[in-house]
């Protein structure tokens, strides 16, 4: 059995409402991406922060519903950094802020 592939990408990011206040409880999942996902969601936190694994490169739509609406996203995850240096090792960190409407 091998193991499974390392994620290249984490995307991160920040749901508020529409003043700009943090949605603490909001669900964010991927809609659409580069290869089949699994459906998962990340849940907010109190600071109204989320993040999703991205297991291939490629452009993910996010979309999130929470108290006050629903928002969605589109961002581009281009994976680890070129062979033989120290970003290689690691995923690539993807922003994605939403604003519920």
């Amino acid at each position: 059995m091998s193991a499974p592939a390392a994620p290249v990408g984490v995307i991160r990011g920040t749901v508020r409402d529409a003043a700009g206040a943090p949605v603490a409880g909001a669900r964010v999942a991927f809609a659409d991406g580069p290869v089949p996902l699994p459906d998962v969601a990340a849940v907010t936190g109190g600071d109204g922060r989320f993040a999703l694994t991205a297991p291939a490169a490629g452009t993910y739509t996010l979309v999130c519903r929470g108290d006050g609406g629903t928002a969605t996203a589109r961002v581009r995850v281009a994976g680890p950094g070129p062979p033989g240096t120290a970003a290689a090792a690691r995923p690539e960190d993807v922003r994605a802020d939403l604003r519920l409407s």
